[in-house]
């Protein structure tokens, strides 16, 4: 396939720089949903990161000021890892509770199952924590590079489109030239070459839908300020004011 240059005003569409551009209907969906992914991946690390300082600072004031005793298991949830176990245990004629993820080992009475040694403090023994409890484990390692990969594709996806949209909106459009072009999945990956402001041949690529021929002009957009970033013109999932 070739473009008919003759098509494209090069020096009308320079002009107006910069463009006014705006995401087509697709991009936007494309970017609600990795902002939406990042932003519940962010409040869930958030979450899980407040979970685990919450912990530890409960185990330093224990370890100081704690009090130790022993409670009665009264329920075991397996989940990931380990074990989610809940407790009871007497201050005073008050019968208490609490809970907390311990890994899958030896964390009760040698000897007795339904007891767990803990610490709680006298001044409010609602603050209480088994004593063999660790802030994390190998098990919870997968969630959270799982949950950072996540995050890392989303952010990724939002930092390229707003790079086009830059480049849209602020590059120079000139005449390039096809030099290959090769089959990659359903598209093609367009290879180019075209000269810069100070008449520097730059070379560039980009994945389209058409295949075409080497030595076809093609129009290639480039930033003058760093012409290796550069694009077939015009980028699918913009569009430009007149």
């Amino acid at each position: 396939m070739s473009d008919s240059l003759s098509e494209l005003e090069f020096s009308k569409v320079n002009a107006e720089i910069p463009r006014r551009v705006h995401f087509d209907g697709l991009t936007i969906k494309v970017l609600s949903g990795a902002l939406l992914t990042f932003l519940a991946g962010l409040a869930l690390l958030l979450w899980i990161a407040h979970g685990a300082l919450t912990g530890l600072r409960t185990r330093d004031i224990l370890r100081s000021n704690g009090q130790l005793t022993y409670g009665e298991i009264t329920k075991v949830s397996v989940n990931r890892g380990g074990e989610d176990v809940r407790y009871t245990f007497p201050v005073d004629g008050v019968l208490y509770s609490g809970h907390a993820e311990m890994e899958a080992a030896e964390y009760t009475v040698p000897g007795n199952s339904k007891e767990i040694p803990l610490r709680y403090l006298p001044s409010d023994p609602r603050v209480n924590q088994p004593v063999k409890w660790q802030w994390v484990s190998v098990w919870d390692f997968f969630p959270f590079v799982l949950l950072l990969a996540f995050m890392a594709i989303a952010a990724r996806v939002m930092i390229l489109a707003f790079r086009l949209g830059m480049l849209v909106r602020m590059g120079l459009v000139v005449a390039g030239k096809v030099i290959g072009c090769a089959p990659n999945k359903k598209l093609f990956t367009v290879y180019y070459e075209f000269a810069a402001g100070d008449k520097t041949v730059i070379e560039g690529s980009s994945d389209l839908v058409d295949e075409y021929e080497v030595g076809t002009s093609i129009p290639v957009v480039y930033l003058p300020s760093n012409p290796k970033r550069n694009n077939r013109y015009p980028i699918n999932g913009f569009r430009t004011e007149e």
